[in-house]
């Protein structure tokens, strides 16, 4: 358990802007409900640009997406589980391949594929 409470390369949990999102959005009585409100503050408040895809270190850090105000499904899941650790929530990334049948011409075209994958 201990590990998924532990800052990580991408999961920056100990980074002070992650620690300050997270004292900000963590809000409720049960971990339940402070972990949603951290799962809304990061899906409402940081656009979705799957067409700026920094694949370095730094660009798939929690706190890039902070920094930037943007961020692709694995930054933003990695912002998500980084303010739950430091909100002391357990968190850990999971990946899956996903065939996205909305996905734009623009988008198939610049990744030469239908599927989502990781």
């Amino acid at each position: 358990m201990h590990d998924h409470l532990a800052p990580a390369t991408m999961v920056d949990s100990d980074h002070p802007a992650v620690i300050a999102f997270a004292q900000q959005h963590a809000q409720g009585a049960t971990d339940t409900q402070r972990a949603v409100a951290l799962y809304h503050a990061v899906r409402d408040g940081y656009r979705y640009d799957p067409y700026n895809t920094a694949l370095t270190t730094h660009g798939l850090k929690a706190s890039t997406v902070l920094a930037t105000g943007i961020g692709w499904c694995v930054p933003k899941a990695a912002l998500l589980a980084a303010a739950c650790r430091a909100a002391g929530i357990p968190a850990r990334l999971g990946f899956a391949d996903v065939r996205n049948h909305l996905s734009t011409a623009r988008m198939r075209a610049s990744m030469g594929t239908d599927v989502f994958y990781w």
